[in-house]
């Protein structure tokens, strides 16, 4: 199992969150979320078997994870947020998060996929 990755860290006096997952093999993918208040504000989700390729050893999935957390701690740093995630999916720095605002059906279905392998439930 490979450890995940959390950074907190600041930009213009707003603190983030970053958590960044290796979720598997099924799918192989790598998730990035970023947190601002509790609430996911943007997320990156790369699937490695394109950029790597399918015999992908463990220290190749390592190495991935930790520059997809890297770059997106960079971004923040720079004021790079947007880049992140869809329009939609950002809330303005200078709006508070809503919490009753709902998570595009991707985020989610990802979320669920990722508590039910930790959970160690099959599909």
């Amino acid at each position: 199992m490979i450890p995940g990755r959390n950074s907190s860290i600041r930009h213009a006096s707003i603190e983030y969150h970053v958590q960044t997952e290796d979720l598997g093999r099924r799918p192989p993918c790598i998730l990035s979320l970023v947190y601002r208040g509790g609430a996911i504000v943007a997320h990156e989700q790369t699937i490695y078997h394109e950029p790597l390729d399918e015999a992908v050893s463990e220290d190749q999935i390592r190495r991935f994870l930790e520059e997809q957390h890297l770059r997106i701690l960079q971004s923040i740093l720079a004021g790079h947020l947007p880049e992140l995630a869809s329009p939609d999916d950002l809330l303005p720095p200078s709006q508070p998060p809503e919490t009753d605002r709902p998570l595009p059906d991707s985020v989610n279905r990802l979320i669920a996929e990722y508590l039910r392998r930790r959970a160690g439930r099959p599909r």
